[in-house]
């Protein structure tokens, strides 16, 4: 049996044994504490090999959750960027409405700035418009005054006249009209 067992396997400790049954020269005294020292030095490889196992299930299983882990923080991370991504669209969108805004404001305020200059230019023509006619009303007023109505008439103020208009007059000549009022 041993013998059998022993040509199955390439192992020292069954040969040896196998020999000495062989032999018969020994008792079995040797054979069975060679045999107790086998079966203590497979106890002692058992309880290696069991060690190993244990330890090489913990680090599969720490593996395993360790790739778990990357696997779900890669998953998170591909949600994150697209949700990125999709954010980086909406704003570019919104951006590019802003900047169209924008431009229909500046022609806007551009359209309404060439308005208020004509309007203003126009304003301004009329009030000095308007000041000239009040000045020629003004001035008939007067004249309808001296007619009408002696006490409300102005005299308009005596004119300081230069040299050469002092000469122009005594030599019989007639001075440029005055202006409005006068």
């Amino acid at each position: 049996l041993v013998h059998k067992a022993a040509q199955g396997k390439a192992s020292p400790g069954l040969d040896m044994i196998a020999l000495a049954l062989k032999g018969k020269t020994q008792g079995f005294e040797k054979v069975i504490k060679l045999i107790d020292e086998m079966v203590d030095n497979l106890k002692k490889e058992q309880a290696a090999d069991d060690q190993k196992k244990e330890y090489c299930a913990t680090q599969l299983d720490e593996s395993d959750d360790k790739k778990k882990a990357l696997e779900l923080s890669l998953k998170d991370s591909e949600t994150a960027i697209d949700d990125m991504t999709s954010l980086i669209e909406t704003l570019v969108q919104e951006m590019k409405a802003l900047e169209a805004g924008i431009k229909a404001l500046d022609k806007s305020v551009a359209e309404a700035t060439e308005q208020r200059q004509s309007e203003n230019a126009e304003f301004k023509e009329l009030m000095s418009s308007n000041g000239a006619a009040k000045d020629v009303l003004a001035w008939a007023k007067n004249r309808l005054n001296k007619f009408y109505n002696p006490k409300l008439y102005k005299a308009p103020p005596k004119r300081e006249l230069s040299g050469e208009e002092r000469i122009t007059v005594n030599m019989g000549g007639t001075l440029a009209p005055t202006t409005l009022g006068g």
